[in-house]
């Protein structure tokens, strides 16, 4: 069995220096204190879960249906990493408990009346906002070839 070989890409990254007491120093003293490999771990993550759907649509080669997962997925990864975040921080679950509500669901009226209030009831989900039975990570070798297979192709 012939193995073929990857090519590596490079990312070129801006040097950050910022200001002290900016919320961006703060951030890199924090990515400063981790072990090297979890701050790249990190980095990627992060990277992946918000510019991934960005670049495929700016790039092309992908059809409406995988940007589409692609976004569902790097938003369900985005409410994840948010929920464990609070939960790290001893943040109480009414700062964090989110309901989505898709935007056909919502009332045409604009008037904001307290009957408008109760005629809405809590909407299903929309096709496009159906859970996924997948790995939440689109990070290469955090999920099975399967998944990435039905995600991109």
């Amino acid at each position: 069995m012939a193995r073929t070989k990857k090519l590596r890409k490079s990312l070129s990254l801006p040097r950050f220096q910022p200001m002290e007491n900016t919320p961006l120093a703060v951030v890199a003293d924090y990515f400063n204190s981790l072990e090297s490999s979890c701050a790249k771990k990190m980095l990627e993550e992060v990277l992946v879960m918000y510019f991934l759907p960005r670049a495929q649509s700016k790039l092309g080669g992908c059809s409406q249906q995988q940007l589409t997962n692609s976004y569902l997925i790097s938003r369900r990864m985005a409410e994840s990493h948010f929920g464990i975040m609070a939960l790290e921080l001893g943040l109480d679950a009414s700062v964090y408990s989110c309901v989505s509500i898709p935007l056909s669901a919502v009332p045409a009226s604009v008037n904001g009346t307290h009957e408008d209030s109760q005629n809405t009831s809590t909407p299903a989900l929309s096709p496009v906002e159906q859970p996924f039975d997948h790995h939440s990570s689109l990070i290469a070798g955090e999920a099975s070839v399967d998944f990435m297979d039905q995600l991109f192709g």
